[in-house]
Parts: structure tokens; sequence; C-alpha cells
């Protein structure tokens, strides 16, 4: 059938732009998987180098024009990166977790024995000394351990003190595993005597702290963590306790919402950058100056704003390559396209080309090309003609939108037939003959 139809075109361009888009994504995704993993210490190079060839195989389906494939293994890629990061987080959230503990312990303990030194009399060696008072405030320091070891065995009796190096050695030769015994009981009863199952939730808010907050928020609450262990009233512990719990939940709750933020805006940013428009370059500066610490209602904002204009700029660009597609294809047909047609064709919502073999008839394009659907038939340019002639001119127009659906195709375009009516079901619509622009010169196009 060639009566009026509506027709819906995809073209190769937009699908193309689509797909560079899902790219440029997944771009900033692994900038931002790389940065993360980096900052937390928890990703190798290996690892980023099997990523980065993925990325190169997902960018050759282009090539192969394999457009759905791509759409589907982008976003999944995309997604794996997210949950891989969140999975290196939570390891990075449990090994400051631990450490926090081990800071916790190691003070307790230092500030237990050196008191107990103290209150004995005991003197300590000046470095020894220098190494446990760094415990007290809350070093960490990998020979915790031994440097704890050592100050405990000046809590040894004094004859033990009194051995020459002689004696001390043969002692320790003999009875090296009952004081080893008595300094790991003691540890443990340190490690005992320091565990509170609030404090523990504490380590691990301390922990995600470190991981989500900047590190002078994490001094901060560290500092009012110290000063809590040290508080002896309890009903003044408790309150701070709470204090900290609260404001350590709410923290670190607003780190990680303006994080997810933060990324979503530059994934965004990240493909309107490729737009190379006035507004595309405005929009990136702006989002330039986002950070961590921008308010969330200003990157929520300019968030919205940043998709209404992909979807703004992507709309317009695949209607003017679905106005050049239908056009050159006309032209390819034989049609008269002239320079200026695609303007009009957006400014007037349609076009009427005609062939020099037809003068009396032509084809008429109409419809908004952003919706993707438009209405094509044949018209005639006259209203005094031979009427009969129009079944004949249908007809042949029936063959030649077959030609134009293959010429599309072999550029990876699709134009496909949504509605239509029977040759001859409806008058042949009447339309003025337009008068070219002075100075306007026929254009064949050819498809790209």
């Amino acid at each position: 059938m060639s009566g009026p139809k509506v027709v819906r075109i995809v073209t190769r361009e937009e699908i193309v732009a689509i797909c560079e888009g899902h790219l440029q994504r997944l771009d900033q995704a692994i900038a931002t998987w790389i940065a993360e993993g980096r900052r937390t210490g928890v990703l190798s190079d290996d690892e980023i180098a099997a990523t980065r060839a993925r990325r190169e195989a997902l960018g050759a389906l282009i090539a192969a024009d394999a457009f759905v494939d791509l759409q589907k293994k982008v976003p999944d890629e995309i997604a794996f990166l997210k949950a891989d990061l969140v999975r290196r987080q939570q390891v990075a959230v449990e090994q400051a977790e631990q450490a926090a503990k081990r800071r916790r312990q190691g003070r307790h303990s230092a500030a237990t024995l050196l008191g107990a030194l103290e209150a004995k009399g005991i003197e300590i060696p000046a470095e020894l000394h220098g190494q446990l008072d760094r415990l007290r405030s809350g070093d960490l320091l990998e020979h915790a351990d031994a440097l704890l070891a050592q100050g405990f065995a000046l809590l040894t009796p004094a004859v033990g003190r009194t051995l020459n190096d002689a004696q001390r050695a043969l002692a320790n030769r003999l009875m090296p595993a009952e004081a080893s015994a008595d300094f790991e009981t003691w540890k443990a009863a340190q490690r005992a005597a320091s565990r509170d199952p609030s404090i523990d939730r504490l380590d691990r808010q301390i922990g995600e702290a470190r991981v989500f907050l900047d590190s002078q928020a994490v001094a901060g609450f560290s500092s009012r963590l110290d000063a809590l262990e040290d508080e002896v009233n309890d009903a003044r512990k408790s309150l701070l306790l709470d204090s900290l719990i609260l404001d350590l939940s709410s923290a670190i709750e607003a780190a990680r919402a303006r994080r997810a933020a933060i990324a979503a805006l530059e994934e965004l940013t990240a493909e309107i950058r490729a737009c190379h428009t006035a507004d595309a370059a405005n929009f990136v500066e702006r989002a330039r100056q986002c950070d961590i610490a921008t308010s969330p209602d200003v990157v929520a904002e300019l968030t919205r704003a940043g998709q209404d204009l992909i979807a703004q700029v992507r709309q317009q660009q695949a209607a003017e390559a679905r106005r050049n597609a239908i056009l050159s294809g006309l032209a390819r047909l034989g049609y008269e396209v002239h320079e200026g047609m695609a303007t009009a064709w957006a400014k007037d919502g349609r076009v009427v080309v005609k062939k020099p073999s037809l003068p009396d008839y032509g084809v008429e394009v109409g419809g908004q090309a952003q919706a993707g659907r438009l209405q094509v038939r044949a018209v005639s340019l006259v209203a005094n003609r031979d009427v009969a002639r129009d079944k004949d001119v249908e007809t042949l127009w029936c063959g030649e939108f077959g030609r134009l659906q293959a010429l599309l195709a072999q550029h990876g375009d699709d134009l496909l037939i949504e509605r239509a009516m029977g040759v001859g079901e409806v008058p042949l619509k009447v339309v003025a003959e337009l008068d070219h622009t002075p100075g306007m010169e026929t254009v064949v196009r050819t498809l790209k």
C-alpha cells in the first residue's frame, strides 16, 4: 500500500550517539572506581588493567554494529564496578575498624602499664618510655606488642633485675614459656578490660569514617572517643557515647549520600561533555565546581538540569539525523533536494520534494522528527490535472518507498511503516509548489 502512511525512522547516528553516551558514562565510572580504590588502598594494577581491557572490548562493539549488545553490556559493567567498589569499601572499613580496635587496646594497655610502673617507682628506659607514651596517646605502632612486653618485663621481681646478662640469658632459656604466658595472660586481661559493646560499635563507625570522611573530621571524632574513654563519670560517659554515636551516624550517612550524588553528576557530565554545544560547555563548568562539600540541593538541581539538557540535545541530534537520512535517501532516488530543506522542515513541520520526470507531482514528508514518527504521501502540485494519473503516481511511489527503505538500511537506518492506507483510498492531496530561494542550488546528498 502506498497511500498516506505513518512511518517510524531510527537512524544509525542516533543509535551510535546513545552507545557513545553509555561508553562516556562507563569511562567516568571506571575513573571513579580507580580513584576510590586507590584512595582506600584495596586496588591492584592488574585489576585496573583487566577493567581497561574490558572497556576496550566494549568500545569495539560500535565498530561491529553490535549496538544491542553494547547497550546491555555497558550498563551491566557500570553496575558491576559500583557493586565492586562497595565491596572494596567494605573491606577498607573492616581494616580501619580493626586498626581502631588495636589503637584503643594499645592506648589502654600502655596507660595501664605506665601507671603500674610509675606506681612501683620502677625506672623506665627513656626510649621505651617515649614509645609507650606514643601508644598511650593513641599512635598506632607496628611493634606495639613488643613494646608492651618490654614494659611488662620491668614488672618482674627485683631479683630478676639484679641478674647479670649471662644469668638473665640462662633464665630466659629455662623459662621462656612461663614468661611469655604471663605477658599473654596480662594482655588478654587488658583486652577484656578495654572491651565495651558500645565502644565496639564506635570502632566500626570510626572505620567507616576513615573511608568516607576527610581526615580532619576523623581526627575530631577520634579525639571525642579518647575523651569519652577517659571519662570517669558513668552518667556523663553515657551521654557522650550516645551523642558521638548519633553524630558519627549522621556524618557518615551524609558523606555516603554526597559521594553517590557527585558520582552520578560526574557520569552525567561525562556524557554531556561530548555534546560540544554552548549549553553543554556551561553545564560542564558548573559541574566542575562541585565536590563532596557542595550542598546536596545544589548537586540535585544541577543533576536534574543536566538530565533535561542531555535529553534535549539527544532529541535535537536525533531529529537532525532523521531529517538528513530521509532527504539523503530521496536525493538518491532522483528527487530534487535543496540546501536548507532540512532547516525548512524543522521550522515548518513539513517539506515537499519532486522529480523532474514528474513535474506535477511530489512527495510530502511531514511531522516532528524529534518523535521519530513521520507522515509521507504522494501529493499533487497542481489542482488542474488528469486525476486518472493519481493512482499511477501512488503506485510508482509505492515502489520507490521500498527502494528508500533499502537505501536507508544499507546505511544502518530503519524505516518502518506503522500505519498505511491503500492506493486511491483517499484523494491525492494538493499542495502549492514551494518557490525556491533565489540562488539556492539543488544538492544531491549522499548517504554517509
